[in-house]
């Protein structure tokens, strides 16, 4: 009886360390991408975006070459909007907090036009290294990311179960939405935390159905992914999307055009990015292909849209804030601002106070009704106030 007892002790003190942390790390939500502090071959610490849509980690090409980290061979990469090729780095190894990764190939290259559409440095993209190997925990509330030993892990909180199935290395769950004209479809959808989208619809899904024309109102404007590559990108709404007990009503998608890279996928209907799934707490299992969401504080805050018409990414220097596009019939077009037009203040603070999402976040924000922008455009510094006004 006492060796019962004894194993059964054993047993059960394994099944509590199983689940306590191996690590725990802060990330910060910059606008709705999420950053992670890790080193690579034992760095000083780099900022990383977690992106459950990166098959093969990231670094960026001048972080290379500080770091004096030697290319091996090239390869293709397939990014949302298309392949692109680039040199590899052979065994290396990534540290967050306590967990250390080894052998990790690093695919090198230039991540500026990322930056400049961002808002900010970019030394990496990392994804299905950690996945694969651990349970990935991401606690919006707390602005923290778990990870625990596969082995022996069960999950203890009150999210909802989603089984996932592998798409091109990205996870991919079943949802459901309504679109305006009423036709419902139930399919699969990536999971993807490195896209600062609601939900985008990928071009072969929304060809087919012809989803533009059932989205209302739009506008459109050029994106670009990993590669360097633009395409057009159309916004719209939909009446519902569901995932499963979840419901969003009258929620902003994105209508893909793109004609490579996982936006172009057959299979899969489309993208579910952070704007969506940073209103869950996630806990990513992929040892039995299990995703638990659990809404968080954040799951029925409202959707904001451009309210301004003006579509913003930095310079090559990251420092003059260029419009890139001035969307038609928009406050900002009524305004005579113009493309490439150099934002300098809003409401008569300099714009380097500011944050590119906390600029984008103004913009939008229809209960302040009225922005003031000095800008200069062709040689001549002009001052327009923008009557905000939602596009959609």
């Amino acid at each position: 009886m006492k060796r019962i007892f004894l194993l059964l002790t054993i047993f059960g003190s394994f099944g509590l360390s199983a689940q306590k942390l191996i690590t725990s790390t802060p990330f910060e939500l910059f606008g709705n991408h999420l950053f992670i502090s890790l080193s690579v071959d034992d760095s000083e610490p780099v900022d990383f975006i977690f992106d459950t849509g990166d098959g093969l980690a990231v670094i960026d090409i001048d972080l290379a070459k500080k770091l004096n980290l030697k290319t091996d061979h090239q390869k293709s990469k397939t990014s949302a909007q298309g392949t692109i090729s680039g040199a590899l780095i052979a065994h290396n190894k990534v540290e967050i907090g306590d967990v250390k990764v080894n052998d990790i190939e690093l695919y090198t290259t230039n991540l500026r036009h990322l930056e400049r559409t961002i808002g900010r440095n970019i030394d990496g993209i990392i994804g299905y290294d950690l996945l694969k190997n651990y349970v990935v925990e991401l606690n919006y509330d707390e602005m923290v990311m778990n990870l625990y030993q596969p082995e022996g892990f069960a999950y203890q909180g009150e999210g909802e179960a989603f089984k996932f199935k592998l798409v091109n290395y990205i996870p991919t769950i079943e949802a459901s939405v309504t679109l305006n004209n009423g036709e419902s479809y139930k399919d699969y959808f990536f999971i993807n935390t490195g896209a600062g989208t609601s939900m985008d619809f990928n071009t072969f899904f929304a060809t087919k159905h012809d989803v533009i024309s059932k989205t209302g109102n739009h506008y459109s404007y050029p994106v670009a992914g990993l590669a360097d590559q633009e395409t057009m990108h159309y916004e719209g709404r939909v009446k519902k999307f569901s995932v499963g007990s979840f419901e969003f009503d009258e929620m902003p998608v994105g209508i893909s055009q793109a004609k490579h890279g996982i936006q172009h996928n057959k299979k899969v209907a489309g993208i579910l990015g952070n704007n969506l799934l940073q209103r869950f707490n996630i806990t990513f299992n992929y040892s039995t292909s299990t995703a638990y969401f659990e809404a968080n504080d954040f799951n029925k805050q409202p959707f904001l849209v451009n309210a301004s018409g003006l579509n913003l990414q930095y310079g090559e220097d990251l420092q003059k804030l260029l419009v890139h596009r001035v969307f038609e019939g928009s406050p900002a077009e009524a305004a005579g601002i113009k493309e490439n037009a150099e934002i300098i203040s809003i409401n008569g603070t300099d714009i380097s106070t500011y944050t590119l999402p906390e600029i984008r976040k103004m913009l939008k924000d229809i209960d302040n009704k009225t922005v003031t922008l000095e800008y200069l455009q062709e040689g001549v510094t002009s001052k327009a106030s923008l009557n905000l006004e939602p596009l959609l």
